[in-house]
């Protein structure tokens, strides 16, 4: 779709040049269950079955897509409740993974932050309010920048709460309910790039057969490693001295003969 003036356009859509969004894609109210929404929401989900209102970004399979299906909802969308997914948050997800903006971002967002209730996030409420050259408030601590919430992550079930950000441990939830821990990282098996954006439970465990028995074998492939210490009886080390000599070839090269 060619950028310009969005379709159905109303003064929230100015929103999209102060928090950065593209100005492509209708601005009209979303209509609930669009089908190419429902469509993306269980092609990401290994087809839950639910309605839009009703799904959670739990269910989404590849853990890339899910971690910025939650910097959606915190992020941009400054949700409270960071467990239910919305058209919203699919709008977002389809732009990023199929480069087609259909609906226009910024006014999204600017809807969203017309809403009654309290914002909760950072990163757009801080671009409003350097646009309209407004104060922060004096009580906000600075958060350190990271790039991933280990802590967040815990708490929405993304990973064991063992893991750690060098040792990560994914939770990957199948339609049926049933869960599996899979260590990260996982490039063969969780690629956005592939056809589909979800898996059967029969792919993920095939996957990891195959990747348990290369790792099996690589392993006893591996060069032995062999001790050539020679070690002589009542001695503590493998080089023999008698009394009185160094233990350096080149420590006493006088009493060295000529060569014949």
């Amino acid at each position: 779709m060619t950028c310009g003036a969005p379709q159905g356009a109303t003064p929230q859509a100015g929103a999209a040049k102060e928090v950065g969004a593209p100005p492509c894609g209708t601005a009209r109210r979303i209509d609930d269950n669009p089908r190419d929404l429902l469509e993306l929401y269980r092609g990401i989900t290994e087809d839950d079955c639910r309605t839009i209102q009703r799904g959670k970004i739990r269910n989404i399979q590849l853990p890339a897509i899910k971690y910025f299906a939650y910097y959606i909802a915190t992020s941009i969308l400054g949700r409270e409740n960071t467990s239910n997914i919305s058209s919203y948050h699919l709008a977002f997800l389809n732009a990023a993974l199929t480069g087609q903006t259909l609906y226009h971002l910024g006014s999204l967002i600017a809807r969203r932050l017309s809403s009654r209730g309290p914002i909760f996030g950072g990163t757009i409420a801080l671009r409003i309010l350097t646009h309209l050259r407004l104060p922060l408030d004096s009580n906000d601590v600075p958060l350190t920048p990271r790039r991933l919430d280990i802590a967040a992550m815990k708490s929405h079930h993304f990973v064991t709460t063992d893991s750690t950000i060098d040792n990560m441990v994914y939770r990957m939830l199948f339609a049926d309910g049933n869960e599996k821990e899979i260590p990260l990282p996982q490039p063969g098996l969780f690629n956005i790039d592939r056809q589909s954006w979800s898996l059967t439970k029969e792919e993920v465990e095939e996957h990891m057969k195959i990747q348990d028995f290369h790792q099996q074998h690589d392993s006893e492939d591996a060069e032995p490693s062999y001790d050539c210490t020679v070690t002589y009886p009542d001695v503590s080390s493998s080089t023999y001295l008698e009394p009185g000599r160094s233990s350096s070839y080149y420590g006493d090269t006088t009493s060295w003969g000529p060569w014949e």
